[in-house]
């Protein structure tokens, strides 16, 4: 493998858990929004 697939590998796996991070672990409110004043309770 050569510089460039580990670069793109990098920047492959960089998004992909970017992603997931952002999908998951971020709360959201009930209407999907991250935070606005539709939250009950």
């Amino acid at each position: 493998m050569g510089l460039v697939d580990l670069l793109w590998m990098g920047l492959v796996l960089g998004g992909t858990g970017w992603l997931l991070y952002r999908s998951l672990r971020k709360k959201k409110g009930p209407c999907g929004c991250t935070d606005c004043g539709c939250r009950k309770g």
